[in-house]
């Protein structure tokens, strides 16, 4: 039982490294392409750039979907398409995101600067991010979200690799990541994607999906995680 509860702790504390109970990471030394070819995850490491990292290929496009804010939020922005089948839109006001979630999955414990969700067979989590904890760019907040994961001691993750793309996110600049890794102690490989978009006054927005790196789980994890961020509405009306 004492083992199962550590698990869970630590796949929670994992997902941006927010506490189970708690505010923002920030001020801690821490952490479009809807159908673009993907980097395999076990390419060969780039001779440049920070250890266990890949570099990536070519900018990828934009997503299909929404481009940029909700209506209702400074500015007219595209009201967000209806979910596929099987889905059903959340509305976060106090981050100023919505976003589109499978039905069925479960809230889990999470800080006021995120909102996490778990599939019913505990197997997928998706997580959305506003945060100001690493600056106001995409590139600076992935770095630092990075800076944060690459604590073991903290994130509860080792063994990290990671493969970097440039995006499009809503209309705006972004960056994805492709991140393997398995949690300290357990010898299972896992699966992070990650992408992070800059908001309004210095707000930057992270959407991520977390899996089993196996092929099915994985499989899965790429339409979940395409979904997900076609679906994304950034800097809505609170």
């Amino acid at each position: 039982m004492v083992s199962a509860v550590t698990a869970v702790a630590g796949l929670l504390l994992a997902l941006f490294g927010v506490p189970l109970i708690g505010g923002s990471a920030a001020n801690r030394s821490v952490a479009d392409d809807v159908g673009a070819a993907a980097v395999p995850a076990h390419t060969t490491p780039a001779p440049t750039g920070p250890t266990g990292t890949r570099a990536a290929g070519a900018d990828e496009p934009e997503p299909s979907g929404p481009t940029g804010t909700r209506a209702g939020s400074d500015g007219p922005g595209p009201s967000a398409p209806p979910p596929p089948k099987g889905w059903h839109r959340v509305d976060e006001p106090g981050l100023t995101v919505s976003f589109a979630l499978p039905d069925g999955w479960v809230r889990q414990p999470a800080g006021d600067v995120q909102s996490t969700w778990r599939s019913p067979d505990g197997a997928y989590d998706l997580s959305v991010k506003r945060d100001t904890s690493y600056g106001p760019t995409a590139r600076a907040a992935s770095a630092g979200q990075l800076d944060w994961y690459r604590i073991t001691s903290e994130s509860s993750m080792d063994g990290l690799e990671v493969v970097h793309h440039t995006t499009r996110q809503n209309g705006r600049d972004a960056v994805r990541l492709e991140m393997d890794y398995h949690y300290v102690g357990q010898s299972g490989p896992r699966k992070r994607l990650e992408v992070f978009v800059a908001g309004k006054a210095g707000q930057v927005y992270q959407l991520l999906v977390d899996t089993t790196a196996t092929r099915r789980h994985l499989a899965e994890q790429r339409r979940l995680f395409a979904t997900a961020r076609s679906h994304l509405l950034i800097d809505t009306a609170a």
